[in-house]
């Protein structure tokens, strides 16, 4: 199953000890989103903390308890250097890739790459209630009975289940491949997958195979010469360099952080 990894909380030493990260999965939801996130500063924090977010296709609801906004927000194109500083209270939503547009039927385009006011989209239910609860338990409750009712009538899955299906098999598949099977021109499929998932398709399946890559690497402990023949690279040395572009690292240096 897709589910991107976000580097700081697994490999960043300085981050780990000033920050705590925490991903909260919702089985009745788990169609919808990968998961509910948290994200506190343990102390207040005296200098600024790094946290590069990797591109995974995925639009979060974020909301700052602190500054007291909510918002939606994806990462797309690249790395994403977000700054934490002083006292950090996050929590998000992180919906899977096309929900969206599903849910809401404003082009995920639209939002990728920017920051947008909740409000500003969603304008049936207001959250703002949430922002006055200080227990994390209940916020979680309070998002949870949103998304079960926003996501009540929701049926067609159909572009949730490509991005399962382009993750498992990303050496076999090509945009003139997905086009061919959707029996779209490949135009046609550009503005099919930015208003789904706001990117092009190239970008998406680029985006799948560096989060399989990651998968492999972190959790299967496969070499990087079997990486890149699963993942489709030309070989070792395409992988290391695309590994290094999204995440500023080295695969060798991450496997050594990681471990």
């Amino acid at each position: 199953m897709y589910y991107p990894k976000q580097i700081p909380y697994l490999l960043d030493k300085e981050f780990k000890e000033n920050v705590a990260y925490t991903e909260y999965h919702i089985e009745e939801l788990e169609d919808y989103c990968m998961c509910i996130w948290t994200m506190k500063s343990k102390k207040i924090l005296d200098k600024t903390i790094a946290n590069n977010i990797l591109p995974d296709a995925c639009i979060d609801i974020v909301i700052d308890f602190v500054n007291r906004t909510i918002c939606f927000a994806g990462f797309s194109k690249e790395t994403e250097p977000f700054q934490l500083k002083q006292n950090i209270d996050y929590m998000g939503v992180r919906l899977k890739p096309s929900v969206f547009y599903s849910l809401f039927h404003i082009g995920a385009d639209k939002i990728m790459d920017k920051e947008i006011p909740f409000n500003e989209i969603e304008k049936e239910i207001s959250l703002e209630v949430i922002l006055n609860l200080k227990d994390t338990e209940e916020r979680i409750e309070y998002l949870r009975c949103y998304l079960l009712e926003r996501t009540r009538n929701q049926k067609e899955m159909q572009f949730v289940e490509l991005v399962e299906e382009l993750y498992k098999n990303p050496k076999e598949q090509s945009v003139i491949e997905i086009a061919e099977k959707f029996g779209y021109h490949e135009r046609h499929l550009y503005r099919v997958f930015k208003t789904n998932y706001g990117v092009a398709p190239k970008v998406l399946l680029n985006i799948l195979r560096l989060h399989l890559c990651l998968t492999f690497m972190l959790e299967e402990n496969k070499d990087l010469v079997e990486i890149a023949y699963l993942c489709g690279f030309y070989d070792q040395s395409h992988l290391i360099r695309e590994i290094k572009k999204y995440t500023g690292i080295s695969p060798l240096k991450m496997l050594k952080n990681y471990q």
